[in-house]
């Protein structure tokens, strides 16, 4: 059986602590479908978190995001397979990412590291999927039974609860993590911002209630390829009920090739 279109959305929302004191959104998303040869179709996305402290952390954030949709994309064009996606690769998209924040840093006399953000990325094609990650966030798939969800990524955090990695990182790629699998028909890759919304940190597993309704909206919704973020989306993040959980940036990318149920209404 040939599996439904995929629908895509996404969105990143200042958190209200930014508002306060003036800050920008220091996160970024996005997601691309990309068509095979065959009419088959490729899935990426993507979520950056900038370094609260960094002064140029949303333009990291937003570089970070492009460069893995551009390279990772190219590669799964080339070789829709995954093939060539392997640890070399993503070993050598760091280093060039690394290169192009260097250069950027050089011609706005800024340092390297005021442009510190994290990276969640991943990529569905017709036969296997890859996820890459350094920092915190998440990443989660659907599970075998439909409404329950898994982590593929877990949020990486250090000694403390606000520690985590960064892309600019003279050590970045000892601390990137790259994992390979089946392709999945639902996932959600998402900010630090919203882990206390879908996570339990405690016992390392996911709290699906809280996205069944999500996913559920999602599989309902038609095929959007405009590449805009989902105005729904926004609206649902900057809710006082989310904001009442969460004062920081939120960013969440989703896609779903699951049946949509009767019942499912929000965001």
């Amino acid at each position: 059986m040939t599996p439904r279109r995929w629908r895509t959305a996404f969105a990143s929302v200042v958190g209200t602590s930014h508002t306060k004191n003036g800050s920008p959104c220091q996160d970024a998303g996005g997601c691309r479908i990309l068509e095979t040869a065959d009419g088959g179709e490729i899935l990426l996305l993507a979520a950056s978190d900038g370094a609260g402290t960094a002064t140029r952390s949303e333009v990291g954030a937003a570089l970070a995001v492009q460069s893995f949709l551009d390279r990772f994309g190219g590669a799964a064009l080339r070789d829709p397979s995954l093939a060539i996606i392997d640890r070399a690769f993503v070993d050598h998209w760091l280093a060039e990412f690394q290169e192009a924040v260097v250069a950027l840093a050089g011609s706005e006399a800024n340092q390297v590291r005021d442009y510190s953000c994290t990276l969640l990325g991943a990529v569905i094609g017709p036969s296997s999927a890859a996820y890459v990650q350094i920092g915190d966030g998440a990443i989660v798939v659907g599970g075998e039974e439909p409404g329950e969800y898994i982590w593929i990524v877990w949020p990486q955090h250090g000694e403390y609860a606000n520690q985590t990695y960064f892309l600019t990182q003279d050590n970045a790629a000892e601390a990137l993590v790259f994992e390979t699998g089946n392709p999945v028909n639902e996932i959600a890759v998402f900010t630090d911002g919203i882990e206390r919304l879908v996570l339990d940190l405690a016992t390392m597993t996911v709290h699906s209630p809280a996205l069944r309704p999500i996913f559920g909206w999602l599989a309902g919704t038609e095929p959007d390829r405009s590449g805009r973020a989902s105005e729904a989306l926004i609206a649902y993040l900057g809710t006082d009920h989310i904001n009442r959980r969460t004062d920081d940036d939120k960013t969440l990318v989703m896609a779903s090739r699951a049946a949509a149920a009767p019942e499912d209404r929000r965001p």
